[in-house]
């Protein structure tokens, strides 16, 4: 073989490995999504066996299996492209293999005819001969050299022989695996498609069920509703108090650092008592004076509402958007931000102002970043809530019970604040999640690392 096809099977080699490379890391993140999804459905029959010891069809339930529909959906999805995957490396081993066969074909044809040519020229003259044959002792020489060459060819040709043997029963054998593999893959996708279709047909038949009772149920979910909305008002109602609190807090820290500035005396010209009216007449004042000596004064610095920690805090937490920790280790996301239709009772709109998590119970809850716990309060099931504030942003937790820290503590990122609440009458461990901005409550979704 000449250079040139030389230098093209190379290529060849190495673009195939490189393509086997690239598919090789998207199926690990494949293999990475699929248990992850499976962890999740797992959990989420765990949920399904706690609420159904004492509620076989709640409305928690529903949520729950329609998570995981979506969540065996998402699974099918990946099953399906790792198939497709999997069939691209088997196809591309195939190609391989079918080079490497027909490279050692070529070799061997290659050698086959170096023998024949070999045997002719034995037979017409021996080597010897063909040595003592030579015009001069130069070229008996030359032609000494070209023997031992051509005999060095020979074994270089019977070794690659046997190296791409080998190759190639090392790729048969990848072949094999993958072929396995891909089956493999292939039934479980039978299967999880099989759990699907079951799953469905008890979540329809659920669903019919909980129809019949429609008009119970209509009037519960707006009783749940209306106590949301108290709850909804009263961390409103925290948090604005808190914003009002901090600007109060902002305007009187330039109020003193500006009086400072220009000579007025702490404890002297004015103290911790003094209003805002009369330090304003006071800086008023002192500036006029300071005019009239012809002492020039510098403009009042602008004002800001939060304070340099409280700037410093709300920007590394813009700067976490997504990548947020969640609340909980593990956990199913049955309630979205926004407003949506009611999974049973279709004409009922939720306006969720967070997410829901269903979760194990007594799960940990963790704080989402590091802050300051602003308040806790009773809600009107009982239960408790509790808001961290994050400079101008806010994260506030819902059903939590065995609360680990107080009004005013400060908290780090991940540290435990609580346990999740798990509701007596039917079992459902559920956290509802906030996180705003200012008096604004944002999609939670948008601010937590992606699961």
């Amino acid at each position: 073989m000449t250079w040139r096809p030389k230098i093209l099977f190379l290529l060849f080699c190495l673009a195939l490995s490189l393509s086997l490379q690239g598919q090789e890391t998207e199926r690990q993140k494949l293999e990475s999504q699929k248990i992850k999804l499976l962890d999740e459905i797992e959990l989420a029959n765990r949920i399904l066996k706690e609420t159904q010891k004492d509620r076989a069809n709640s409305i928690g339930n529903i949520e729950t299996v329609q998570q995981k529909l979506r969540l065996r959906e998402r699974l099918i999805r990946t099953l399906d492209r790792e198939i497709e995957l999997l069939v691209e490396e088997e196809n591309a081993m195939q190609e391989r293999t079918d080079t490497l066969r027909v490279r050692i074909e070529t070799l061997k044809a290659s050698y086959a005819k170096m023998i024949e040519q070999a045997y002719k020229s034995r037979k017409n003259t021996s080597r010897l001969m063909f040595i003592l044959s030579s015009q001069d002792f130069n070229q008996a020489l030359r032609r000494i050299e070209y023997l031992k060459q051509y005999s060095a060819y020979r074994e270089r040709q019977v070794k690659e022989i046997e190296k791409k043997e080998k190759e190639l029963l090392k790729e048969m054998e990848k072949l094999r695996v993958q072929k396995v593999r891909k089956n493999a893959v292939r039934t479980q996708l039978n299967v999880e498609k099989n759990k699907l279709s079951s799953e469905r047909l008890s979540q329809e038949e659920a669903i019919v069920a909980f129809k019949e009772m429609e008009d119970n149920l209509k009037k519960s979910l707006t009783e749940k509703q209306e106590e949301a909305q108290k709850v909804e008002k009263e961390i409103s109602r925290i948090i604005a108090a808190e914003i009002a609190k901090a600007k109060a807090k902002a305007a009187r820290k330039q109020l003193e650092d500006r009086a400072i500035e220009i000579g007025l005396i702490r404890g002297k010209d004015f103290s911790s008592n003094t209003s805002n009216n009369r330090i304003k007449e006071l800086i008023d004042a002192k500036e006029k004076a300071l005019k009239a000596a012809n002492v020039v004064v510098a403009d009042a610095a602008p004002n800001y509402e939060l304070t340099p920690e409280d700037r410093v805090l709300s920007a590394n937490f813009e700067a976490n958007r997504k990548r947020l920790p969640w609340p909980v280790e593990r956990g199913l996301v049955v309630g979205n931000f926004g407003p949506q239709r009611h999974p049973v009772v279709k004409s009922v709109i939720i306006d969720n102002r967070g997410i829901d998590i269903a979760t194990e119970k007594s799960a940990l809850i963790k704080a989402v970043f590091d802050g300051e716990v602003l308040n806790m309060f009773r809600m009107p099931t009982g239960q408790l809530a509790l808001i961290i504030t994050h400079g101008n942003y806010f994260s506030v937790y819902q059903n939590i019970t065995d609360i680990s820290v107080s009004k005013g503590e400060k908290v780090t990122k991940n540290q435990t604040l609580g346990k999740s609440y798990t509701n007596p009458i039917n079992s459902e461990t559920k956290l509802h999640f906030e996180i705003w901005s200012n008096q604004n409550a944002v999609n939670p979704l948008l601010w937590l690392s992606p699961k």
